[in-house]
């Protein structure tokens, strides 16, 4: 016996036959060696004719479940479920593919919300996000403001062209020479300002609310993916009237209920002291004023969005604005300096055409084309507080993950 071999070692080269290794030539069956001629299954071999299961053969007729098999009537996801109300696809598909024949509604789900902008955004991407909005939905926007905006100039055009004649021309007028008519031209000029200030009034507590109203569903609608326009917005503003003048006047009455206290408070005291003191505490009322107005900047936007009150809205608005104050008051800023050189520029273009018009025709045309060039100004600042808004509560109240799990 010879030594053994390593495991590794390869096989000696007997152990391998060599290449073409096979019988010799030749080798195989002698001829003739087989199977005889026509030896084999015979042609058509198989089954029977015929054969197979007898006719008719198979589950017997409406075999299958019993009638009515299958999840009880009714049977689906609780009352509630799904989405909140008008959320999901818009009619048509505009988001996709519209859902397959014999889905249910509550089963499509839609894309997540946002497409990639409902996030935390920085100052300047807030900027931006504002003029895209208003580019991109300019037309609904500008309708709304100037479907509210353009009454109120036609009253103020022909309702206080005569008021404002009587308090431009004031100084013109001979002074009177008796008491009498001096009393008789300051309540001709106390009833002209009444009337200025009746119909400014008019617009500010009833049209304008409006308006914001309108303008804060078109940008929400737009900020979400849903469907907007004109008439989604109207509705809104309707439906939210109550709640929106009641929260112009309490804006009303936080800023000017002060300042009627140090009217009153300066007439007491009287003399140069109470002229003194009226200098002094009306600089601390311009102060109080714009903190106030700041605090309570995203007040519409609750009442709006989340149907709060008005009194609600404040406090809302008051939490919200917390640790934002600076900021809110330099977008306020920034969007004054902007709107204020587009004015500017579009107002000095108005005065090359009336520069020769006699002062009352000149006062009119210039409170029109101001008029004019705030419909399409004066959507800035609610756009930015808009979106303001929401970038609030997705930083402090994490809205961008409750909207997620909505669309999921």
């Amino acid at each position: 016996m010879g030594p053994m071999a390593d495991p590794g070692d390869p096989p000696p080269p007997s152990a391998y036959p060599p290449p073409a290794s096979g019988p010799p030539p030749g080798y195989g069956p002698p001829p003739g060696y087989g199977p005889p001629p026509g030896y084999g299954p015979s042609p058509g071999y198989g089954p029977s004719p015929g054969y197979g299961p007898p006719p008719g053969y198979g589950p017997p007729p409406g075999y299958g479940p019993p009638p009515g098999y299958g999840p009880p009537p009714g049977y689906g996801p609780p009352p509630g479920y799904g989405p909140p109300p008008g959320y999901g696809p818009p009619p048509g598909g505009a988001w996709g593919p519209a859902p397959l024949s014999g889905v249910p509604t509550w089963a499509w789900s839609a894309p997540v919300t946002g497409s990639g902008r409902f996030r935390a955004q920085s100052f300047g991407e807030l900027l931006d996000s504002t003029f895209t909005v208003y580019r991109r939905k300019f037309l609904p926007i500008v309708a709304i403001t100037a479907l509210f905006q353009l009454p109120y100039l036609v009253v103020q055009f022909f309702g206080e062209r005569s008021p404002l004649a009587t308090i431009l021309n004031v100084e013109t007028q001979p002074q009177p020479a008796t008491s009498a008519a001096a009393l008789n031209e300051l309540g001709t000029l106390l009833a002209a300002l009444l009337v200025v200030l009746a119909i400014s009034l008019g617009y500010y507590i009833l049209l304008m609310p409006l308006a914001q109203g309108a303008v804060i569903r078109v940008v929400s609608d737009d900020y979400l993916d849903r469907p907007t326009g004109v008439g989604p917005g109207l509705g809104t503003a309707m439906q939210r009237i109550r709640g929106l003048v009641g929260y112009v006047l309490l804006e009303l009455a936080v800023a000017v209920g002060p300042a009627a206290l140090i009217i009153l408070l300066a007439l007491l005291v009287g003399g140069d002291a109470g002229a003194g003191l009226l200098l002094l505490l009306m600089v601390a009322w311009f102060v109080f004023v714009i903190f106030v107005f700041i605090k309570m900047c995203l007040g519409i936007q609750a009442v709006v969005l989340e149907r709060l009150s008005p009194v609600a809205a404040l406090r809302r608005s008051w939490r919200l604005t917390t640790g934002s104050f600076w900021r809110i008051a330099l977008f306020y800023l920034v969007i004054a300096v902007v709107s204020g050189i587009l004015s500017g520029i579009l107002n000095g273009v108005a005065g090359l055409f009336i520069g020769s018009a006699p002062t009352i025709t000149q006062a009119s045309i210039q409170l029109l084309s101001s008029g004019v060039i705030g419909i399409f100004t004066s959507p800035f600042i609610l756009i930015l507080l808009t979106l303001v808004y929401y970038d609030i509560r997705i930083r402090r109240e994490a809205f961008d993950i409750e909207m997620l799990a909505q669309s999921l």
